[in-house]
């Protein structure tokens, strides 16, 4: 999947976005990439936009292992954008394998509903500009 993400630190909010094929390794390649970003802070809110998935290779046990490397706090908010039933319940899956406040993590189906939760206008665009990090590809 190729992948990337941009770290807000004045709002203290990662942008995350993943399109094409999503598979563990490329998750994994994204939580281990942004756990070492000088910038990040565990702390931060995030929205990730999969709205442009057209494949999902995910297992459940890469799921598990992204989890355990996952650099966010419980109590981060995060907010996941998801195109399907699979990537719904997928998502749901590693809100309970990360063991997320669930008060903090919830999975939508279109973009602006999940930006105003996390706390930016419903219409705001994507931030422009070069992300942060992209890698990713793989199939």
């Amino acid at each position: 999947m190729p992948a990337s993400y941009l770290i807000d630190v004045e709002n203290r909010l990662v942008y995350s976005r993943g399109w094409g094929i999503l598979t563990d390794d490329d998750v994994a390649s994204h939580a281990g990439t942004l756990r070492v970003d000088p910038r990040f802070d565990p702390e931060f809110r995030q929205i990730i936009d999969f709205s442009d998935l057209t494949e999902i290779r995910l297992t459940v046990a890469g799921i598990h292992g992204v989890a355990q490397i996952n650099p966010f706090r419980r109590d981060a908010r995060r907010a996941f954008v998801v195109p399907s039933d699979v990537a719904y319940g997928l998502a749901r899956m590693f809100e309970g394998f990360t063991n997320s406040d669930p008060e903090q993590f919830r999975v939508f189906r279109s973009i602006g509903p999940a930006l105003e939760w996390v706390g930016l206008d419903a219409s705001a665009p994507w931030p422009p500009g070069p992300p942060d990090a992209a890698f990713g590809g793989g199939a």
